[in-house]
């Protein structure tokens, strides 16, 4: 019975270990669409090109071991994406648009 129930969190596991990384790909994708359509510096708010540059240069800085899998490497990898994905959403950048979520 033990066996059966390990692989059974197993499966759920990887189903949702799955589903977080499809999320994760989602959020970069839109985050890269939003800011590509910004042609130009003044185009933005002062705010938010301090926000876009505050999160740039933490993207730079982050010190990841992927072969080592660990948790706090995908919290780190998290919290980037979240913060991209949070400035880079557009009801935030005042122009009265927003996202279908």
């Amino acid at each position: 019975m033990l066996s059966d129930e390990l692989d059974a969190v197993r499966r759920e596991l990887r189903r949702t270990i799955r589903a977080y990384a499809v999320r994760l790909e989602l959020d970069l994708a839109e985050s890269t669409v939003a800011v590509t359509r910004y042609k130009r510096a003044e185009d933005l708010s002062r705010e938010r090109l301090h926000d876009i540059r505050d999160l740039t240069i933490m993207m730079r800085k982050r010190k990841l071991k992927p072969e080592k899998g660990r948790r706090k490497d995908v919290r780190k990898l998290d919290s980037l994406i979240d913060g991209w994905h949070s400035s880079a959403r557009p009801e935030q950048d005042g122009t009265g648009c927003e996202t279908n979520r």
